[in-house]
């Protein structure tokens, strides 16, 4: 495999005489499919009717609350578990027909950056990158050379000698991550990576494992409970509640129109509630002199930016403004909510209104009347 971006090109691969399956560019990277799990003693199932897809080179988010089924999900993709029923399949493998030996080549194929870091206190940075590759008998000259190209793709060579107690939470995840890499893995599962960081590291962070899938063509798997984690990084997100994929699809649809109230719970945020000064003045019918609020909804379905001046048009021009909300790009469609306040003498002169800026939206609702 080449490792694009570093000084230099690594050829070796684990130990001769491994079976390790490799990646096939035909089929997706993950599937699960029926997969369920129950753990003995547990009346509830972690998972139940699990159907997913992880395509080959893409960033894949799976959040839900916790308890949800985001750990069993990941665990079930290296055989850390097994299904209680139904397969998933890494590579066109079987994890769960594999025995120890093939589990132990795949695990090979499959990187694993965790929450708290993991690393051994006892060991310089460069020997923990190291560490599973003298476990596989990679040869030293090997080793050194593939320990130097990772310290500097992940922004670390000036810090190879040091110890795990002198680094920030991000160079220790940094070091995670490379040792993540080490065996060339066509999949990196990520738990948790960034909780642990504060919010400027985790930017950090994430635009490093970004980097990684890009230059590198690494799948990447993450399981989080920040939906930020997920719009920042992830191509498609699977939502989890209670052991079932609720909703799946690519970040830029499932945050601009999520259907379920789990994903709707999940991205919950204040700045996205009406301010409670503007609320509480809302009336439920017109009066005389008042203006309707508008709800309206930019979802990213059509990929046009919004004609604000247009939109402004179909409310009538005069008198109207935008009296709260915002617009943002996810994966370059633009999303958004405005509450828009325009004259309206009645409740069909309103509805009118809310018809002519739908030809500008994705939804206009009225809210009432201020």
């Amino acid at each position: 495999m080449k490792w694009f971006g570093t000084a230099r090109f690594i050829e070796a691969g684990p130990a001769a005489g491994e079976a390790v399956p490799r990646a096939d560019a035909s089929q997706p990277a993950v599937v699960f499919e029926k997969v369920g799990k129950t753990y003995a003693g547990s009346a509830q199932a972690a998972l139940a009717g699990v159907d997913l897809q992880v395509a080959r080179g893409e960033v894949f988010g799976i959040i839900g609350r916790s308890g949800a089924g985001k750990s069993t999900l990941l665990r079930l993709v290296n055989g850390l578990e097994k299904p209680t029923s139904g397969s998933v399949c890494v590579n066109g493998v079987d994890v769960g027909a594999l025995d120890e030996r093939g589990l132990v080549a795949l695990r090979r194929r499959i990187g694993m950056i965790f929450q708290h870091f993991n690393l051994l206190s006892a060991k310089t940075v460069h020997d923990n990158i190291a560490l599973p590759l003298k476990i596989a008998g990679v040869p030293k000259a090997t080793i050194e050379a593939r320990v130097n190209a990772l310290l500097d793709l992940v922004g670390l060579s000036e810090r190879r000698d040091a110890w795990p107690a002198r680094l920030s939470g991000g160079q220790k995840q940094r070091v995670g991550i490379a040792r993540a890499l080490v065996h060339e893995p066509d999949i990196l599962l990520c738990d948790e990576a960034t909780s642990a960081l504060d919010p400027e590291t985790t930017r950090a962070i994430l635009a490093l494992l970004r980097d990684i899938n890009r230059r590198l063509g690494v799948t990447i798997v993450l399981i989080t409970h920040e939906m930020e984690v997920i719009r920042d990084v992830c191509d498609t997100v699977a939502v989890v509640e209670r052991g079932e994929v609720v909703e799946h699809g690519p970040v830029w649809r499932v945050f601009g129109d999520p259907q379920h109230e789990a994903t709707r719970a999940l991205l919950h945020s204040p700045r996205h509630e009406l301010p409670d000064d503007i609320a509480a003045r809302i009336q439920v019918s017109p009066q005389a002199g008042a203006h309707a609020l508008f709800d309206v909804r930019f979802t990213g379905e059509a990929a046009e930016e919004p004609e604000l001046a247009a939109l402004a048009q179909a409310f009538g021009a005069q008198g109207v403004q935008f009296v709260h909300g915002g617009i943002e790009r996810i994966q370059g469609r633009a999303q958004g909510r405005i509450v828009v306040s325009a004259p309206a003498r009645t409740a069909d002169e309103a509805a009118t209104l809310a018809a002519q800026a739908r030809r500008y939206a994705s939804r206009v609702e009225v809210l009432g009347y201020v």
